[in-house]
């Protein structure tokens, strides 16, 4: 299409006029030709190329052409700063006027873009000639520099190195858990697993230490760096190093029954020598089981006491017990300071039993715990046997020695709430994909099935420990295509989308705690959380239930009419009104979620509705 445009003086009377190529009578324009002949002699869009090539790098989805043209960036799909990029890449635009562009839709997978422009230009005797060209590109897969580098062995410039020297991976199936969530891996080049750690590799040193700083945040560390020159240039005074951070988490985790050294229980508001280790933040955060005290070990106090503080036991020693009954008890009162105590928990006296000596004798353990809030008869709880245990320490004969009551004979743990292996778990967990992390050295493939085990039954008996993490509904698939840590909810998963042929949306355990009403669950997801929430007291604070399922996790359609059961209220104009916000001529209208009516049939106005009018008198 294109257009002649002249200046008409006003009040001039248009006069024909004779095409003079063709002969035809045409309104009088500075060329003396009409549209037709004037595209055979003059073609404004004949320079500017119809098809370009954009380079995009597969591995993180970035355009080549931002900042100056050099350098790569990612950009939404039909966004103005694409268009941008585009329109500088189409050659002998500069020469053209440009009037408008907008995108014209393509199938995703074709590989190309397209953008319809209108461009004007000056042509004989002062004439506009204006026309409308559709500029194709193609888009050409190219690695980025920063791929590039990830692909390449030793384009790293620090490490970070992550260990614990325990017998387990429990400690890293929940800091995994705590990066996936706060995407702090983001800008690692390559991530390697081994056996006690793992490895994270990134391009600049600022990278590093960000991520250094997310885990002194994460978990009690000690951290340790170092640099290795790498080349150097005496002309200029340029040195390039290679720096690593070594990370050394405390070999203390959840769960792990510790003895204090003397002097760290004393300053520590005199607590017990035996305590349990309840949770691990950047403290460690210690109870006693038998009177409930709580206190806090920071890395500085937990390295100052050396050897002197280890754990006695650690969770691969936990046997299950059944609780046969339970009575609250009184916490001990001090005559020195008042002691600090978890009002969480609750002191009680339990008689139990080992599973394995149902049906075979009749040994029985009373003991005092902390988890009297939550234990009821007939629950499974784990626990260390102190009874029959074999303790290979020092401290413990002291213990048992100088203490009036000596150890006793059973020092419960946490609740358990689901039986693995006969209820399918309703949840799951995302983990590396397999293009992130590169396992360097395996370890037991029996011994990591059971480290997963026991990590999930610390999430479902343990609220705050859920707070810090996402946690997936079983049979929806995970954000961005991630792996599942569970191979049997992975497989549901797909043939439920085979099934109903179309994804489902995401859902995450709430992460927020108590306290929202939004929530909802599906009827069609009750059989999914089989198990879940079941034989679970009202008063069970720590039991995983359904109302802590966020259901269809995603904004709302700012286009999309409003559901039913909410309040619809329709303002003004507010520039007219002196309140910010409120316009003093507007319709107030509201839609109750269920009707009050007498017997005659009128409305009986609900609280709601009583409230919305006396804002209305207000105003």
């Amino acid at each position: 299409m294109a257009d002649v445009m002249a200046p008409i003086a006003p009040n001039q009377t248009p006069v024909a006029a004779i095409c003079c190529m063709c002969a035809i009578n045409i309104q009088p324009n500075p060329t003396n030709m009409c549209l037709q002949c004037l595209r055979t002699q003059v073609n404004i869009a004949s320079g500017l190329s119809t098809r370009v090539t954009m380079h995009q790098c597969r591995g993180c989805l970035k355009y080549m052409g931002g900042s100056g043209g050099t350098g790569w960036s990612h950009y939404e799909a039909e966004s103005r700063e694409l268009m941008a990029v585009c329109l500088r890449k189409v050659a002998g635009l500069n020469r053209l006027r440009l009037v408008d562009a907008g995108w014209i839709w393509t199938e995703p997978h074709s590989k190309r873009l397209k953008l319809k422009l209108t461009v004007q230009q000056e042509v004989m005797n002062g004439a506009v000639l204006q026309e409308a060209v559709v500029v194709e590109f193609v888009v050409r897969n190219q690695q980025c520099p920063d791929c590039q580098a990830s692909y390449t062995i030793g384009a790293w410039k620090a490490i970070v190195q992550v260990r614990q020297r325990v017998d387990h991976k429990r400690t890293f199936l929940h800091l995994e858990q705590l990066i996936l969530k706060h995407n702090a891996h983001a800008q690692a080049l390559q991530i390697q697993g081994f056996a006690d750690g793992m490895d994270f590799y990134f391009a600049e040193r600022n990278q590093a230490a960000r991520f250094t700083e997310f885990l002194e945040t994460a978990c009690p560390v000690r951290v340790k760096q170092s640099k290795k020159l790498v080349s150097q240039d005496d002309h200029s005074n340029v040195f390039n190093y290679k720096y690593t951070t070594i990370i050394e988490i405390v070999p203390v985790c959840k769960d792990d029954l510790v003895i204090l050294p003397t002097k760290l229980a004393q300053n520590l508001g005199d607590i017990a020598r035996l305590c349990l280790v309840l949770r691990v933040l950047n403290h460690l955060h210690l109870i006693d089981p038998l009177t409930g005290q709580t206190a806090e070990v920071s890395v500085e106090k937990y390295h100052k006491a050396g050897f002197e503080f280890r754990a006695l036991l650690s969770a691969s020693r936990l046997v299950e017990f059944m609780v046969l009954g339970s009575e609250p008890a009184l916490a001990p009162t001090k005559t020195s300071a008042p002691a600090r105590r978890s009002k969480r928990h609750r002191l009680a006296e339990v008689e139990v039993a080992l599973m394995s000596d149902l049906g075979a004798n009749d040994t029985r353990y009373r003991v005092f715990t902390h988890l009297g809030h939550i234990l009821r008869a007939g629950d499974t709880v784990l626990g260390y046997l102190l009874a029959t245990a074999s303790l290979n320490s020092a401290d413990a004969d002291e213990l048992e020695t100088k203490t009036r009551a000596g150890l006793p004979d059973a020092v419960l743990v946490r609740k358990v709430y689901s039986n693995e292996g006969r209820i399918r778990p309703a949840w799951r967990l995302k983990k590396f994909e397999a293009d992130e992390m590169e396992v360097v050295e395996a370890g037991n493939a029996e011994q990591e099935d059971r480290d997963l085990r026991d990590y999930r039954q610390q999430l479902e008996g343990d609220r705050e420990m859920r707070r810090r993490v996402n946690m997936y509904k079983a049979g929806r698939p995970l954000p961005g295509g991630a792996e599942d840590t569970d191979h049997e909810n992975a497989a549901l998963g797909q043939k439920a989308g085979k099934t109903k042929g179309k994804v489902e949306k995401m859902t995450v355990v709430s992460a927020m705690g108590e306290g929202d009403g939004s929530t909802r669950l599906d009827e069609r997801d009750r059989s999914t959380n089989e198990g879940l929430g079941e034989d679970v007291g009202e008063d069970d604070e720590e039991a995983l239930r359904l109302d802590e399922l966020l259901d269809d996790l995603e904004l709302d359609d700012p286009d999309a009419p409003p559901d039913d059961h909410e309040a619809q209220v329709l303002v003004g104009d507010v520039s007219s009104t002196g309140i910010a916000g409120v316009s003093k001529d507007f319709a107030f209208t509201f839609q109750p979620k269920t009707r009050n009516d007498d017997r005659d049939g009128n409305h009986a106005k609900t609280k709601d509705e009583q409230d919305a009018e006396e804002i209305y008198k207000e105003l």
